[in-house]
């Protein structure tokens, strides 16, 4: 049986190896792009001096390092990659000059006088709460949790901390974000404590996945070679697909698409093999949120720290302002009438504190991401980009105010970037991870075609970034295994 997988990200690459290892199966994987991993790809540059760099295509901190989806995947693979955690020193937070790194540690028991009621905790309540007891907050919006949580008019500081961790990690404001999958993506993170990075940067992970692909007989195929024209259907079945500069056919009993659900739907396959009701329903998902990323070399140690959160003071009419004062007005600010900030906040991680082979000597690889729109896509014009750009720069310079007289390198990755180079509309994530769009109502991993499957951040699965595809990879595989990959019986228990 031969398997095609169109896509290198995590979702594609860990699917590949997992049935590559664990099966007899042929498995074929297309990558268009000369680096795989997609958004967690890695590459090298060199400054003006002949020094190596390595960049990260994204921004990312990993939520659960090698206790979570993407370890198991390496582990089940017997490969080991070797992570990095955040600790000694741990996350820092700052917002608008209030430190609240300590958030993060154990809370100290405290005794409390009789009849006073103890203050709510929101570390020790992630710590404690079951993943399976979180399903039932799917469809309560963030914002209403937390003021039951903490009361309607306190604690607003750290609501906004706690709204600003869902914009980044799901693209969604807090009227939007689901309560469920926020409980779940931060007890996993809580109860783990193994937040970190790959020694190697993130490209590790997906380039040693398709390692496995290639050692157990399958085939890798990228650049030119790699591209896939369309996926071949007759008669509402899977044959194979086109790719290649010459637009060769490659037969398949299975067709899995990385690539984003509606690239997938309209593009790779076309709209004339679904049914109406179906491209309705693909047509109406919504992206997460927008984002950009500025990585920058120093020539100096600026910061111990491996991951900061940064939210800078600002001036009082500013949309964070507007934020502080009530976290849910991020779900009401137009992002796009408000224009560009000044300053902006700011998911930093400092790469080479994790791995100092990631710049040269006596240097610094620094990472941030932005959002630049929640829960919504807006066409940013090229001078809006640039000034995108100028406001994380402006960012860091309130954080290290030397900071601009010691960069060497800078990449910048515009939301046009991303939606040139991955789709989606230049969206940060996938299917936003939204009161509508998780969990059971969470879009299927089996098309309405026999043989064509999705695996990415836009179908199944939950979690943080990465960890999203990569649960994903491993629930469309338990599907596999259960129904012995036969398309005749995966698709019968979907239509019965």
């Amino acid at each position: 049986m031969r398997i095609i997988i169109v896509g290198s990200g995590i979702g594609g690459s860990g699917l590949g190896a997992l049935i590559a290892k664990e099966t007899p199966h042929e498995v074929y994987l297309f990558e268009r792009d000369v680096i795989l991993g997609g958004r967690c790809g890695s590459y090298t540059k060199k400054d003006d001096k002949g020094r190596t760099w390595k960049f990260d295509i994204g921004c990312h901190i990993f939520s659960t390092c090698d206790k979570g989806p993407l370890g198991e995947i390496a582990t089940r693979c017997g490969k080991v990659i070797d992570w990095s955690y955040t600790k000694d020193p741990g996350p820092r937070v700052n917002v608008m000059g209030m430190e609240l790194s300590g958030l993060a540690k154990s809370p100290k028991k405290q005794k409390t006088k009789k009849g006073k009621k103890k203050k709510k905790n929101m570390t020790e309540y992630l710590r404690t709460i079951k993943i399976e007891n979180t399903w039932q907050y799917d469809e309560i919006p963030l914002i209403d949790f937390l003021n039951e949580f903490y009361g309607p008019k306190k604690e607003a500081v750290l609501k906004l901390m706690y709204c600003m961790n869902a914009g980044v990690m799901f693209g969604t404001s807090p009227t939007e974000t689901s309560t469920g999958e926020f409980l779940r993506c931060m007890a996993d993170n809580y109860q783990k404590m193994s937040m970190g990075y790959p020694i190697g940067g993130t490209g590790v992970i997906p380039e040693t996945y398709c390692d496995v692909i290639k050692e157990n007989g399958g085939k890798v195929f990228i650049g030119k070679e790699g591209r896939v024209k369309r996926v071949i259907i007759e008669d509402n079945e899977v044959k194979g697909i086109e790719a290649g500069p010459d637009n060769e056919f490659f037969e398949a009993d299975m067709v899995i698409a990385n690539s984003d659900i509606k690239t997938t739907v309209f593009k790779l396959v076309g709209e004339k093999y679904f049914p109406k009701e179906y491209l309705e329903y693909i047509q109406n998902l919504k992206w997460g949120g927008q984002v950009c990323s500025v990585k920058i070399g120093i020539d100096t140690i600026i910061t111990k720290h491996k991951m900061l959160t940064y939210i800078p003071k600002v001036e009082k009419d500013s949309n964070l302002q507007q934020m502080l004062a009530n976290p849910e007005n991020i779900g009401k600010i137009d992002f796009g009438d408000q224009g560009v900030p000044e300053k902006t906040a700011l998911l930093i991680v400092p790469i080479s504190n994790h791995d100092p082979a990631l710049a040269p000597e006596g240097c610094q690889n620094i990472h941030a991401v932005t959002p630049t729109a929640f829960g919504t896509i807006i066409k940013w014009s090229k001078a809006d980009e640039k000034k995108w750009e100028q406001a994380c720069l402006n960012t860091f310079a309130s954080l290290w105010p030397d900071i601009e007289d010691h960069i060497v390198l800078e990449e910048y990755i515009s939301t046009s970037h991303l939606e040139a180079r991955f789709g989606k509309e230049g969206a940060g994530t996938g299917i936003a991870q939204s009161i509508d769009q998780v969990g059971k109502k969470r879009p299927s991993m089996i098309s309405p075609i026999k043989g064509l499957y999705y695996c990415s951040g836009d179908a199944g699965g939950w979690g943080i970034g990465t960890e999203l595809p990569a649960r994903a990879a491993l629930e469309l595989f338990e599907i596999f295994k259960t129904n012995n990959f036969s398309n005749e019986k995966i698709f019968s228990n979907i239509t019965s």
